[in-house]
């Protein structure tokens, strides 16, 4: 699913619509496959163009999200 992240303006693809909330959330542009010794290499469609979690992308979703400390 996507949600807006309203500090970037983007859309960002997550699993659950809390995301922002939680401490791993972490929004970042696709970086494309990676290639074992060669590194990240673009898809050249429109996938180039989308943010995603990359907490979610690299390590997958924690089981027991923990939510953000709001200051303030």
């Amino acid at each position: 699913m996507k949600v807006r992240d309203r500090t970037l303006n983007k859309d960002i693809s997550v699993s659950e619509r809390n995301c922002p909330l939680y401490k791993c959330y972490w929004p970042r542009p696709n970086p494309g496959s990676f290639v074992h010794g060669r590194g990240y290499h673009s898809y050249g469609d429109s996938r180039d163009k989308e943010w995603i979690c990359g907490n979610r992308d690299i390590h997958g979703c924690p089981k027991e999200p923990q939510l953000k400390v709001r200051k303030g």
